[in-house]
């Protein structure tokens, strides 16, 4: 991964995190991409709309990215790529039937075996 965004060690201000994402993922090319700031220390996560699309995000800088949305959406997942100039490492439903994608930036192989253990459902390797 090589987003800067993803790399940085914000304070706690929920203004500069918003202010940056946007940033990024506008310039990446989703120009109605919209985020909230909803804990603004590590793991950060935000509130994000694109157009209709409600999602989530959690990540901690240097490690790990956590997407949340309702339904499988391709558009809202190579768009995620593109700004992280990675592939995401999995994507499964949790619990309460939501779609889970995942980023990672190391052990990964771990980490798709942890949730090959867990039984989540739906589960599908994406970076190969």
């Amino acid at each position: 991964m090589s987003a800067n965004w993803f790399f940085k060690q914000y304070p706690p201000s929920r203004s500069m995190i918003e202010n940056d994402l946007r940033l990024a993922f506008w310039k990446a090319g989703l120009a109605r991409v919209w985020f909230s700031c909803t804990k603004d220390a590590p793991p950060f996560e935000c509130a994000g709309f694109w157009g209709d699309e409600e999602f989530s995000i959690a990540w901690v800088p240097r490690d790990y990215l956590v997407l949340k949305m309702d339904a499988p959406n391709q558009d809202l997942l190579t768009a995620f790529e593109r700004a992280l100039k990675h592939k995401a490492l999995a994507a499964y439903r949790n619990g309460a039937g939501s779609v889970v994608v995942e980023w990672r930036v190391k052990k990964g192989d771990a980490r798709f075996h942890e949730l090959k253990a867990s039984g989540v459902a739906d589960l599908e390797r994406l970076d190969r």
